[in-house]
């Protein structure tokens, strides 16, 4: 990482560290937009090491962008820039008026706080700056996914769970879970718990040993 995009995280890393309540209103943050994408895409929040707030930026980020912005990250994402990627597939599946488009479960098996919190307060953002597309949406995050982006996993897995006019193939969904999961992105968590109860199959120890540790606070 460059001096520069040190400097920008330092700045950004303060706002992305909010309580993980996606998308009401009140906590969506208002982002200096060139910057933000600049910060983004150059990997200055690592999807690994921090998939709760990556993911809380990219959501803030995608709501926020105009035409000549989805132009740029377009272009990125075509000369394989993997979180342009991301953000576009994300983009794309992402509803064009209230009420659209799929939802996480209340059903979260063996919740922590943590997790109870989220599904609570998840509410899809929506766009108007393009229209819903989850095939297009796919195929940037399988893209993004080859990678082992932490929320492309994640975003992939759900798209293949909502999988219409056919059987979902939740075994690969699951496994797309089970990858982002292991790196405590809390979505991936959520999702696989559901998938597994769906398969009837247990869930990796190492997951569920942070899954406990959420609840007890050991």
């Amino acid at each position: 990482m460059t001096i520069h995009q040190k400097m920008m995280l330092t700045l950004f890393f303060g706002i992305s560290l909010i309580p993980l309540q996606l998308n009401a209103e009140e906590n969506q943050t208002s982002l200096n937009i060139p910057v933000a994408i600049e910060l983004f895409t150059t990997g200055g929040i690592d999807a690994d090491q921090h998939p709760n707030q990556y993911e809380k930026f990219a959501m803030d980020l995608v709501t926020q962008i105009d035409e000549a912005d989805l132009e740029q990250l377009e272009s990125l994402a075509e000369q394989g820039n993997v979180h342009s990627q991301t953000l576009m597939g994300l983009i794309y599946s992402l509803p064009n008026e209230e009420g659209e488009g799929r939802v996480l479960s209340n059903m979260v098996m063996v919740p922590s706080p943590k997790m109870q919190n989220y599904v609570e307060n998840f509410q899809l953002p929506v766009t108007d700056l393009v229209e819903r597309d989850p095939d297009k949406s796919k195929a940037y995050l399988e893209e993004a996914a080859a990678e082992k982006n932490t929320l492309a996993e994640t975003l992939l897995a759900e798209a293949i769970m909502q999988t219409e006019g056919q059987r979902p193939d939740f075994e690969k969904s699951r496994d797309y879970f089970h990858r982002a999961a292991l790196k405590q992105h809390l979505r991936a968590q959520i999702g696989l718990l559901q998938v597994s109860a769906i398969l009837e199959e247990d869930v990796d120890p190492a997951i569920m040993r942070q899954i406990f540790s959420e609840i007890t606070g050991q």
